[in-house]
């Protein structure tokens, strides 16, 4: 069961319950490119797509242990970038996010190999305005992967 709360001053948490599947088991990123910092995947992207001057806050994302080890930040309102220090913890978040889609809409992703691009428009995690990106344009630029988890 996929638990989401909005929490003050935009921030967004999303939790995944004990009894939620998790998404197909991710295939390798080693081909997929890295970046040493969000800083650094902040520029790419922001580069490529257009990405509000003042963002919201970042989603906190948890999972079956807590809070998973991530620095993010907006790209809109709906769109958000994600940069890890372990690929554990990328592909935990992943699939907590990717839990987000269901009957209610599809999650998009642009993924590098320690990062990815996410766009939660269609599944409606507490925003009214939701403001979809195509981050399949993320893919030649920048070497992304680009998934639809539905």
């Amino acid at each position: 069961m996929l638990l989401k709360n909005r929490i003050a001053a935009g921030t967004f948490v999303l939790l995944i319950g004990a009894s939620s599947g998790c998404a197909a088991a991710q295939p390798s990123t080693d081909d997929l490119p890295s970046f040493s910092s969000l800083e650094d995947a902040r520029q790419a992207v922001a580069n490529q797509l257009d990405c509000l001057e003042d963002p919201p806050s970042p989603t906190a994302v948890m999972g079956s242990t807590g809070r998973i080890p991530a620095e993010s930040v907006k790209c809109t309102q709906t769109v958000e970038i994600l940069y890890f220090e372990s690929a554990e913890a990328r592909d935990e978040a992943y699939n907590v996010m990717g839990d987000a889609a269901g009957s209610e809409g599809s999650v998009y992703f642009a993924e590098g190999r320690n990062w990815f691009v996410v766009d939660f428009s269609e599944v409606g995690v507490g925003t009214t305005d939701p403001e979809p990106l195509d981050l399949s344009a993320l893919s030649e630029p920048l070497g992304t992967r680009f998934t639809e988890v539905k």
